[in-house]
């Protein structure tokens, strides 16, 4: 009899475990969701993580109410959060996909399934303490319940979310907590009513058709969020790469987010790197890029005869893998992945930077890094990081970053600014000159860059390219440094640091301006 009941005991606090590691996965697919659709990580993360534990706390209140069929009740909790949670990725998803706003739906979920764990933990240590000392049955639920959210928290980013992306992860989970509601069946079937088990078993198929159908979900989504026909996608540590392709038109996406257009990239690209070149007393033998794991910084670095050595900062290596091997990828970047100049590093630009030997200079640094949409990419436009810059840079040498656009967010691209000036006064005692510049890319608007030296920069003197182009031409140089009256340099912006990334809010309040 007694080995029974601890078999039983055993059985239920197994669905602990399998409650609270499905529980925080949910909770961290709703965080991912929500960062890879609106930005902002912290925030995201903190809104799931604040309205999923007020939720936990609401669910435990209403287990006061339950006095009887505890088992059956605990069943068709389980029922809900599981459907509700494995598909909660594909709700979210359909919900940006064909509504003006995300939230209600990120919130409404996030409410419901806090609220199901919540109330099934104290619902199984009230059935557990039948079976052991109330002071040791709280004792193992709550310890089998911090074990489930390690698992979780280990598993989902390391183990699940790169493989399965997130609406197969959320599937999987789904199902893992019907697996706890098919256990407590198990262990008391007689007391749980027949309807209970038919639903149990309605609940299974859903999730399993959910998971094996993930793939066709994902990239019916995708056809209905993207204009063009999707060619390719993957999910990586890091982000979401989808490539699309309609006629000529190559488009590459990071976490929904536009990065180029094969039409018009070159206006970019260009910009980014043969300006700044016109600039050096002579053309580059070593050069740093910073980000652009599509090759395409790259692909104009390497038409300087003069080069020696190009180091690509790259911390997604999926992303360079894509652009290196798949065929017509490859092309758009003129295979320049594989040339015998280039030396790639997968890491953080920031603390590949930071770690760099001391003796080790460039001609050329150029930061091709996303925009500081999040408190994380912040840190790569901080006073810290252009410090670490500043170290590495030859005296005669320059360094450019894309720096947002000036004209939907002339705020960001004006503290970017102020920042590289503030760091190289920090460094040197005087403050170097900087020289902004923009250029019109059609795909994704106006975009500014930002470049200096050491050395003085004029914009006066006549610049004259040395190497084949789609889009710059030496008269159009000059043009690019002009600004508009409504875009010139913002008074009293502060600077970006480490413990104060005012970029952050900057960025979004302007963007938010032109696009809410």
């Amino acid at each position: 009899m007694n080995s029974r009941l601890n078999s039983r005991r055993l059985l239920l606090l197994a669905t602990v475990l399998i409650i609270s590691t499905s529980g925080l996965a949910y909770e961290l697919i709703a965080g991912t969701m929500a960062t890879y659709l609106l930005g902002q990580s912290v925030t995201q993360f903190s809104f799931a993580t604040g309205w999923f534990m007020a939720a936990m706390g609401f669910g435990s209140y209403l287990t006061r109410y339950i006095k009887e069929n505890l088992f059956n009740i605990l069943i068709d909790v389980q029922i809900v959060l599981a459907v509700v949670g494995g598909y909660s990725a594909l709700i979210m998803f359909l919900a940006f996909a064909y509504t003006d706003t995300l939230y209600p739906f990120f919130l409404t979920l996030a409410f419901l399934i806090g609220t199901a764990v919540g109330f099934e933990i104290p619902v199984l240590l009230r059935i557990i303490g039948k079976y052991r000392v109330l002071s040791l049955a709280v004792s193992d639920v709550f310890t089998f319940d911090y074990i489930g959210a390690l698992f979780a928290s280990i598993a989902f980013p390391l183990f699940v979310l790169p493989y399965m992306g997130l609406i197969r992860s959320s599937m999987l989970f789904g199902i893992m907590n019907l697996s706890a509601a098919f256990i407590i069946l198990s262990i008391n079937r007689k007391e749980i009513k027949k309807t209970k088990e038919y639903a149990l078993y309605f609940a299974a198929i859903l999730l399993i058709l959910g998971f094996i159908f993930s793939g066709f979900l994902t990239s019916w989504i995708e056809g209905v969020l993207y204009q063009d026909p999707v060619v390719t996608s993957k999910e990586t540590k890091y982000q979401r790469i989808v490539i699309t392709k309609w006629k000529d038109d190559t488009r590459l996406f990071l976490n929904g987010n536009l990065q180029f257009s094969s039409r018009d990239e070159a206006r970019y690209h260009e910009s980014l790197v043969h300006i700044p070149i016109t600039y050096l007393k002579k053309a580059p033998e070593t050069v740093v890029v910073l980000g652009g794991g599509d090759g395409l910084v790259i692909r104009e670095v390497l038409k300087y005869p003069t080069l020696k050595k190009v180091i690509l900062v790259e911390l997604d290596q999926d992303m360079i893998q894509l652009f290196k091997e798949h065929p017509f990828l490859k092309k758009i970047n003129d295979f320049s992945l594989s040339s015998r100049k280039l030396e790639i590093v997968y890491g953080d630009a920031f603390h590949w930077m930071k770690t760099l030997g001391e003796d080790i200079q460039f001609d050329l640094i150029i930061s091709d890094l996303p925009d500081p949409n999040s408190y994380s990419l912040s840190k790569l436009y901080t006073v810290s990081f252009y410090l670490y810059i500043f170290k590495h840079l030859k005296s005669e040498g320059i360094f450019v970053t894309q720096a947002t656009s000036a004209t939907f967010s002339p705020g960001a691209f004006w503290c970017i600014n102020n920042t590289i000036q503030f760091a190289s006064k920090i460094r040197y005692g005087t403050a170097w000159k900087t020289l902004p510049y923009h250029t019109y890319v059609p795909s994704f608007g106006d975009w500014g860059f930002i470049m200096t030296s050491k050395e003085e920069l004029n914009v006066a003197k006549n610049r004259k390219l040395s190497v084949q182009t789609r889009f710059l031409n030496d008269s159009l140089i000059s043009g690019l440094f002009q600004f508009s009256k409504d875009i010139l340099p913002v008074e009293d912006l502060p600077v970006n640091k480490m413990n104060d990334p005012v970029l952050v809010k900057l960025y979004s309040q302007s963007w938010h301006r032109w696009y809410q």
